[in-house]
């Protein structure tokens, strides 16, 4: 530690306030809290004592300043200093080179750059900040790596995640479905209960005729037929019974006899109830519970005439009904091409760095599946040479006859694999989806004509919500001079000018944006960054379709998506 202090090497990096007050410090040596903090309280006023903090930046043409054992490397940002803490024999240019490069990491991660802004962003800055500087050296890395590193993208864990998306709708679905069924079974009960109730106000009460009672139908309710009081043929029992002396019910049967026979008891062959229940009377009268395969539904449907086969097949068809609106996968397996890009240009349009990477993944949303997958042949030829390779997993002679399944033909596929990979690096103009160009130019008076400029470099792709940013660097509200396709927008909380397109497409493949700014320095313009999607890759691949082992065909859905990791124009 002692050899790095004395050596070249940073201290410290911080944002403070131009009061001293330290919103964030890093520490890259062994170094106490009251050194650390002392260093940087005694900031202020060295640069106050130098004119820094009331217009000293016109006297001096440098952004530094010195004590007898360190030095500070500062650059103002709003209301704020970025501060980098070195020993004197550090190397200069390398440390306004660091102190550069953190202050392009700072927007990316604290917008806007405040002190409320600093104090909810501290951890994401930290991260940032070691991303540079490792044991107070600087790394060796570009924005667009450092923004690699900290986002710790991992394939897996978006396939993982979208195997838990897929199952959370499902779970979803299936509950939509379930609250439509019950919903359904809920307003046939109800349904069914108003014409029960309309058969019961229908029937005809005590005293009825010779084929009333309280049921309608024979062998129902109280009595069945030819039952009632006062009946031409009634009493309260079995067949051919009335009150007898055993008992006020019995036998087999529920319907209603004459009066008292000669030699006969009241109650001989007596109703005992049934499979659908009915009133018994021997030391008490009670009546006897319902069975389980009763319930009120049988009961309506028996008075109305409904058979239970009929019922049955309502209630088997009642869950299948789906929710209004919801989505319903009908796919058991699940093909995905996803592909992502990477791309740096010059302001004038040169490749600095183009990179595609892609892959095809396989869903399995049942056991046992065991399939083949029968590649399509492709609708244009790449533009390139990609690198294309296969699972180890897969079958490389069956892979060259455009065949993917696995080694062992027996085994099935595990429920989620990435079957295909392929990668490409270029620096061809020709390969790049999105050709752009922006041209800021100096018109005088403190002013700056830019112009961006888009093509659409493969016809064969549609690209969608297309979304260009331009940092504009508190120089105020834009004048737009021309806009020949899109919408555009000043965000001036974040000081951006965004150009939106909805598509682009071979019948709408060029556009303009002219504006105008209070500038003077083009740097301030950079870098834009480019965002959009589309339903297409670059790598032509599809699945024309997948088969059993025995040759059956096999349902299935595919998808393919093309994302942009990172599109940015950067100044000469």
């Amino acid at each position: 530690k002692k050899h790095s202090e004395n050596k070249m090497v940073v201290l410290a990096l911080a944002i403070c306030t131009k009061n001293g007050k330290s919103l964030v410090s890093r520490q890259y040596v062994g170094m106490t809290r009251i050194r650390i903090e002392g260093i940087l309280a005694a900031f202020p006023k060295l640069i106050a004592d130098d004119g820094g903090a009331d217009g000293g930046l016109k006297k001096r043409q440098h952004t530094f300043v010195e004590t007898d054992t360190v030095r500070y490397v500062y650059q103002p940002i709003e209301s704020l200093y970025l501060l980098i803490v070195t020993t004197k024999g550090s190397n200069i240019i390398q440390d306004l080179d660091t102190l550069r490069l953190i202050s392009k990491v700072l927007p990316d991660y604290c917008q806007p750059v405040t002190e409320e802004g600093i104090s909810e962003h501290v951890f994401e800055l930290v991260f940032a900040f070691d991303e540079v500087i490792n044991l107070g050296y600087k790394e060796n890395l570009t924005l667009a790596e450092i923004r690699t590193n900290l986002e710790m993208d991992s394939h897996e864990e978006k396939l993982h995640m979208m195997v838990r998306a897929s199952k959370e709708n499902e779970a979803r679905d299936e509950g939509r479905r379930k609250a439509a069924a019950i919903k359904a079974a809920q307003r046939e009960m109800k349904e069914m209960g108003g014409m029960g109730n309309k058969a019961m106000g229908n029937m005809k009460g005590f005293g009825g005729g010779s084929s009333s009672g309280f049921g309608n139908t024979p062998d129902s309710g109280f009595g069945g037929s030819n039952a009632g009081f006062g009946g031409s043929t009634s009493g309260f029992g079995g067949s051919n019974s009335g009150f007898g002396s055993d008992s006020f019910g019995g036998g087999s049967g529920s319907g209603s006899g004459s009066g008292p026979a000669p030699g006969s008891t009241y109650g001989s062959q007596a109703a005992t109830a049934g499979s659908g229940g009915g009133m018994k009377l021997g030391k008490g009268m009670s009546l006897k519970k319902k069975s389980k395969g009763v319930d009120m539904m049988e009961q309506m449907a028996s008075e109305e005439g409904i058979s239970a086969s009929a019922l049955d097949n309502q209630r088997e068809a009642a869950p299948q009904a789906a929710a209004p609106g919801a989505v319903v996968r009908h796919d058991p397996i699940e093909v995905e091409v996803l592909e992502s890009i990477t791309c740096r240009l010059s302001a004038d349009g040169g490749v600095l760095d183009f990179e595609v990477k892609g892959q095809l993944n396989l869903l399995c949303h049942e056991e046992d599946t065991k399939v083949l997958l029968h590649l399509a042949p492709q609708s244009r030829a790449p533009a390139a040479d990609f690198k294309v390779r296969p699972n180890p997993q897969m079958s490389k002679p069956d892979f060259a006859k455009g065949v993917l399944q696995m080694r062992s033909a027996d085994r099935p596929f595990p429920k989620q694999l990435g079957l295909l990979q392929w990668k490409l690096k270029s620096t061809d103009e020709n390969m790049i989806p999105l050709k752009l160009v922006c041209w800021p130019e100096d018109i005088g008076d403190g002013k700056m004509n830019v112009n961006i400029e888009y093509n659409l470099g493969d016809t064969a792709l549609t690209l969608h919500d297309v979304l260009i940013k331009i940092p504009l660097n508190n120089h105020g509200t834009p004048e737009i001079v021309t806009s020949e396709t899109g919408v555009y927008r000043h965000n001036s909380r974040r000081h951006i000018l965004e150009w939106e397109i909805n598509v682009i497409d071979a019948d709408s493949s060029s556009g303009i944006l002219e504006f105008e700014i209070d500038c003077t320095d083009k740097a301030d313009l950079f870098p834009v960054t480019v965002s959009f999607g589309s339903n297409d890759t670059l790598y032509p691949i599809e699945i024309g379709n997948i088969t059993t082992l025995d040759g059956e065909q096999a349902k299935y859905g595919q998808r393919k998506q093309l994302k942009v990791e990172q599109f940015e124009i950067e100044s000469e």
